[in-house]
């Protein structure tokens, strides 16, 4: 039994090198770089609120989406907060916007090959997410318990 602990500490302190290492290359090796300078604060930022992680999960799971599809499935988000989100991710190459010249005029949304790159690194952490959960819900009830 004291092996298994022993190798269960040594292979946290190899996962915390790692994590340091991988940390210092994102970081141009400044580890205590400021968040206004952050070299990857924005390009994170403007995919990973949850309305936009909502948009590119729901694009993936389905090969086109028009605006009011997109309105109907994304539950809770207003009209001028998907056209927002929409731009953003059009204008960081997250999906491709195509326009109709129909009356009323049609335009569709679909993830573009970086976006679909992207949705890869999504499903990875949702699914991390989903299995982890439990564990989430527990240790709210318990943080909640000492709090009262």
């Amino acid at each position: 039994m004291k092996n298994l602990n022993n190798q269960e500490e040594i292979n946290a302190d190899n996962q915390m090198v790692n994590i340091k290492n991988r940390l210092k290359k994102i970081f141009n090796h400044d580890l205590n770089l400021s968040v206004e300078t952050c070299p990857i604060k924005d390009i994170l930022s403007a995919a990973s609120d949850k309305w936009s992680i909502l948009i590119i999960l729901f694009l993936g799971g389905n090969e086109v989406l028009r605006f009011g599809e997109l309105k109907n499935i994304v539950k809770g988000i207003s009209s001028k907060i998907l056209t927002e989100r929409l731009k953003r991710l059009e204008r960081d190459g997250y999906l491709i916007r195509k326009l109709f010249a129909e009356v009323p005029v049609r335009v569709e949304y679909k993830l573009s090959k970086f976006g679909l790159s992207y949705l890869e690194k999504l499903l990875v952490i949702s699914e991390w997410a989903q299995d982890e959960m439990n564990i989430i819900l527990r240790s709210r009830v318990e943080y909640d318990d000492r709090s009262q």
